[in-house]
């Protein structure tokens, strides 16, 4: 028998436009031979089925729709929203009380590592190598010269939590950071202030595979723009995305090890992504993201793709996994 699954997206945030094409890819590639695929959309204002271009509420009591006088129950959410609330773990929380699987990471481990700085002061007392930083909230009262007694110009500021480089800037001179700052706090109620450190871009996708933690290809991120922001990962395309990435096989097995270490130290499940910084061939972590982005362009697919699996066995895993 077929099984039903909840494709979830939307959102709250401004990664709702990347959640609602990580969804329509999801649906693309989902075995029909296997699952039925509903879009379920969550906004601030409803819950619903969006299907042949109508609208049917979602009942929150057991998360179920009504379709032509039948109650329709899930077996399983594939979670492909992006930023709050499915990657902050608000709804991660609803689905454990109502007893739903859902194929990303769970409550807390969604909540930590959507957190940049708990993220960062968790993985760094586990030996990972991190950049100086300092969080800083609008009711801070912190100057640019006490920002800069912590952490040294060149900077990253970005929303402390979110996605997608919404609100990022890099900030070269004193006189630019209050600004940087302003434009974060408008996407978030804290900013991290990152240390910039020169050096090549890396991301490198994890799942839990046929029962197994597997790291997927490693990409490269060659940045046209001097930031890696919204725009460039999704609008310009000058932007390379390389995959494999150009390093030597002792780093690829370096950065693999270290995500499959990650993936498990913080009792990840699902897939997601971790970015790195190479600098002289020593892997500084950036961030790791719960729910990485699914489109045609995203990382995770291409990487997987590499490593000899499917999008359709991709995402079928994931279901797979989530209802084991």
């Amino acid at each position: 028998m077929k099984k039903n699954i909840a494709v979830v997206t939307g959102g709250y945030s401004g990664e709702a436009v990347i959640s609602l094409k990580s969804a329509e890819v999801v649906i693309k590639y989902l075995d029909p031979e296997k699952y039925n695929c509903y879009k379920i959309i969550l906004t601030k204002e409803k819950w619903v089925l969006s299907a042949e271009g109508k609208e049917t509420p979602v009942d929150k009591n057991d998360f179920s729709v009504m379709v032509g006088g039948k109650k329709i129950k899930f077996n399983c959410v594939f979670m492909a929203l992006h930023g709050t609330p499915g990657e902050d773990g608000k709804l991660q929380g609803y689905f454990d009380m109502i007893g739903m699987p859902y194929t990303s990471c769970g409550v807390t481990v969604s909540a930590l590592t959507f957190n940049k700085a708990f993220t960062v002061a968790t993985l760094s007392r586990l030996g990972v190598n991190t950049a100086n930083s300092v969080v800083v909230s609008l009711k801070d009262k912190m100057t640019a010269d006490d920002i800069l007694s912590k952490v040294n110009l060149p900077c990253f500021v970005k929303p402390n939590e979110g996605g997608s480089s919404l609100g990022a800037s890099k900030v070269k001179h004193r006189e630019e950071l209050i600004p940087a700052m302003e434009k974060a706090l408008k996407v978030g109620e804290e900013a991290i202030v990152e240390e910039f450190i020169e050096g090549r871009e890396l991301t490198c996708g994890v799942i839990r595979y046929k029962g197994k933690v597997k790291a997927l290809a490693i990409s490269e991120v060659v940045c046209a723009k001097e930031v890696f922001d919204f725009e460039a990962k999704y609008i310009d395309k000058s932007t390379e995305e390389i995959t494999p990435a150009r390093i030597p096989l002792s780093i690829e097995a370096e950065c693999k090890n270290l995500s499959e270490y990650i993936f498990n130290a913080l009792g990840c499940k699902g897939m997601i992504r971790i970015d790195y910084i190479l600098k002289n061939n020593k892997l500084y972590l950036l961030e790791v993201n719960s729910i990485p982005g699914l489109t045609e362009r995203s990382f995770v697919p291409q990487q997987a793709e590499y490593a000899g699996i499917s999008r359709k066995e991709l995402f079928g895993n994931a279901i797979e996994e989530a209802l084991a």
